[in-house]
């Protein structure tokens, strides 16, 4: 019984005081119990919102703002739609119910269930558009009952990109619909303004929300990442990275061989270090090349990637040319592969575990917005850092898109003549889990102190020969991904 409601049965409330009196319940507001003992009344009341508004008000409809937001708004407001009259307001504690008399529940209003009690039900999508769009004239310092223009417009925006273009064109018909049978024209006359503006085309309203605009002009970006790749990039702007200098140049190709084998292994690319020497450096009689062509040519393109000099530290000035100069390296690395369309953006979404990438549709605005952002970091390390998370972020490719990402983050380092950063196999799974921790949790701080240890590794490799540092990548674990810890511990030491 995690909440239960007092009635003028004496049996029920009887027993209800009885077991608060027993301590075995307590009160959260007038005729509202709970045997919760510990949460704050207020989580209480908000957990079970619906519930409470189904028991005081059954056949109610959730609507306006809360269908659309579905939860409760920045002032913990709870809107439902009534038939009858009745009193405006049930404050509670953390939960204010608002009632507004309007139409009852609609066929395509969803109804929501709690057992043999009260059945609540939800405003239908187009129901609750036509609704946001009523005029609401809020009293000085309320909330509306009805989403802004603009945060109306970034729920239309979510949708679309969540279900694309048919989505509009299908929720249109049904507005249709339903605002005839309501009698809502004004509304309905609102909600086709708005959708016509979307598609970019028309004039009957003026868009406000930046990623409305940008849809209408042909040029959708994914405002989630958007703003997550700005916030990275001001907590990168705070860090102070230890810059390390460019090796000599005679340590080049080592490098080159060492950081090609690497990131080729971390994407699932496998050789033994003795068959990808012969894949990079004897390439025409190489028999791993022969048995496997196409992992073979993954692992000697992206070694010749790293040693040209026309492409490896290019850093365009221009969205256009980093788009261009994305698609040239992808085009040249995958070229074996033709079934992932090499130097072409990927026309399908792609994820790794609960890491959801960019959509299609949205890939070029989005890291078209991203360019000047890394261009803005004083750092070349911070820029690198930057550009890498944006790449693995936005997966802008059907595959490849780790070996890409870490192509443009030395690329920036080439560029800035500092050293490039070699990303050991040993630490695959810490790489991908930091990587998650951003994605996911919206968290810089593990990705910061991964990035302090790798520049850290990286300044106490040798690579004045293939066989020293064959064996310090022997001796420190670092070509076994099971290994992570053991390759920290040696090279803190």
């Amino acid at each position: 019984m995690p909440i239960s409601f007092s009635s003028s049965i004496p049996g029920v409330r009887n027993a209800l005081i009885r077991a608060e009196k027993q301590g075995k319940v307590r009160r959260l507001a007038s005729k509202i119990y709970t045997d919760d003992l510990t949460s704050a009344p207020e989580e209480v009341i908000r957990r079970h919102r619906l519930e409470i508004a189904a028991h005081f008000y059954p056949s109610a409809v959730v609507s306006h703002r809360s269908a659309l937001e579905n939860s409760l708004s920045p002032a913990s407001k709870l809107h439902l739609t009534v038939q009858g009259a009745v009193a405006p307001i049930r404050i509670l504690p953390g939960l204010e119910i608002r009632l507004w008399k309007g139409p009852p529940p609609q066929p395509e209003d969803p109804p929501v269930a709690f057992g043999d009690k009260p059945t609540l039900f939800m405003a239908s999508q187009p129901r609750a558009l036509l609704e946001n769009l009523q005029i609401a004239r809020a009293r000085v310092n309320d909330e509306p009952k009805i989403l802004t223009q603009e945060a109306l417009e970034r729920w239309l925006d979510r949708q679309l990109r969540s279900f694309g273009g048919s989505w509009l064109d299908d929720t249109q018909r049904q507005v249709d619909a339903i605002a005839d049978r309501l009698g809502w024209q004004r509304e309905k006359t609102e909600f086709e303004a708005l959708a016509t503006a979307l598609r970019g085309k028309g004039e009957g309203i003026v868009l406000i929300s930046e990623v409305a605009k940008a849809r209408a002009q042909g040029r959708p970006y994914d405002p989630d990442r958007d703003l997550l790749f700005r916030n990275l990039q001001a907590r990168l702007a705070n860090e102070t990275f230890q810059e390390l200098p460019a090796p000599p140049v005679a340590e080049r190709e080592n490098r080159a061989f060492w950081e090609a084998y690497f990131s080729n292994y971390i994407e699932g690319t496998k050789f033994t270090v003795e068959d990808a020497q012969t894949i990079v450096f004897s390439p025409t009689t190489s028999p791993a090349a022969q048995k496997r062509p196409a992992d073979a040519h993954d692992v000697l393109e992206t070694y010749r990637l790293i040693v040209d000099n026309r492409i490896c530290s290019d850093t365009p000035s221009t969205p256009a040319d980093f788009l261009d100069l994305l698609k040239r390296r992808h085009a040249r690395m995958m070229a074996s592969r033709p079934h992932v369309h090499p130097g072409v953006f990927k026309s399908e979404n792609n994820q790794v575990g609960s890491r959801v990438f960019v959509r299609p549709e949205l890939v070029v605005s989005t890291l078209e917005r991203a360019w000047p952002i890394a261009r803005s970091l004083r750092s070349p390390t911070a820029r690198a850092l930057f550009v890498l998370f944006v790449l693995a972020e936005v997966h802008p490719f059907n595959d490849g898109n780790g070996r890409i990402s870490r192509l443009g983050m030395n690329a920036e380092l080439d560029g800035a003549h500092q050293m490039r950063l070699t990303l050991p196999t040993a630490l695959r799974t810490d790489y991908l889990g930091v990587l998650e921790a951003l994605t996911v949790r919206q968290d810089p701080e593990p990705y910061i102190r991964f990035s302090h240890k790798l520049i850290d590794m990286n300044s106490r490799m040798p690579f004045q020969s293939f066989e020293a540092s064959h064996e310090f990548f022997k001796k420190t674990g670092a070509l076994d991904e099971n290994l992570a810890p053991s390759m920290l511990a040696s090279l803190s030491s």
